[in-house]
């Protein structure tokens, strides 16, 4: 089954609200999802983010989208976290938790992976490609290794990576827990956050601020374009940088 006729995502519902309109501007999380990959850009949303205070959100440069399409290879979805402890001998069930995971995954999830400091599991494959799919996940972040990837570029689906490497996670890796606060890419993600990639990287959008974020982002990007539109037209850089003040 091909990533782009996947289940589409559910999600709960969304409280961002558009200050010009005065109501609910999404009633789902699938209707936000597809704002943000049509409206906005990684970039404006880390921009928005400094200006808050938090600027610890972005994820590592290491990690680079593995599918081809510099237009499509990103996603947007909430943090399913995986926790992952280093082993060092194959047990009774070498997989664990890892499985359990798997099967809870609902539409609309962004698989994230703790980083693995170590960089000797591969805890991504085709196959757990295929399961993802299967069950409407949005995208993955692994901030460790990946296989299979032929495999998961024709399958299309999105997965960001630190590394390629054809190992098992079988006797070198474990899940210990899941849906918990880990860090991946340097940065802390916390489950049910935002998780927003494009080919410039990915970035994590703190709970309590997720409306905010989102609707200064959208102004941020109006503003650029009527930059843009002033530069293009002959507009010195400190003008438009006087009239805009935005870079």
């Amino acid at each position: 089954m091909n990533f782009r006729n996947r289940p589409k995502a559910l999600g709960e519902k969304a409280t961002f609200r558009d200050g010009e309109q005065g109501k609910d501007m999404f009633h789902s999380d699938l209707e936000m999802f597809r704002f943000i990959k049509e409206k906005l850009y990684v970039a404006a949303v880390c921009d928005i983010l400094d200006s808050l205070g938090y600027r610890n959100q972005v994820m590592h440069q290491r990690l680079r989208p593995l599918l081809p399409d510099i237009r499509s290879c990103g996603f947007v979805g909430r943090a399913r976290t995986l926790l992952w402890m280093n082993v060092d001998h194959v047990g009774d069930d070498p997989y664990g938790l890892e499985i359990d995971f798997m099967d809870s995954l609902l539409p609309g999830d962004a698989i994230v992976h703790s980083t693995d400091y170590r960089g000797d599991n591969t805890p991504w494959g085709e196959l757990m490609t295929t399961v993802a799919i299967q069950r409407g996940a949005a995208g993955c972040v692994c901030d460790s290794n990946v296989r299979d990837c032929i495999r998961i570029i024709d399958l299309g689906f999105p997965v960001y990576a630190a590394g390629i490497r054809p190992l098992d996670s079988k006797g070198r890796g474990m899940v210990r827990e899941y849906d918990v606060p880990i860090e991946s890419g340097g940065v802390l993600v916390r489950p049910r956050e935002l998780v927003f990639a494009d080919y410039d990287g990915i970035v994590v959008i703190p709970r309590e601020i997720e409306d905010r974020v989102l609707q200064e982002a959208q102004e941020k990007s109006h503003k650029e374009n009527r930059m843009r539109s002033d530069l293009v037209d002959g507009v010195t850089l400190r003008a438009a940088y006087q009239k805009h003040n935005i870079l």
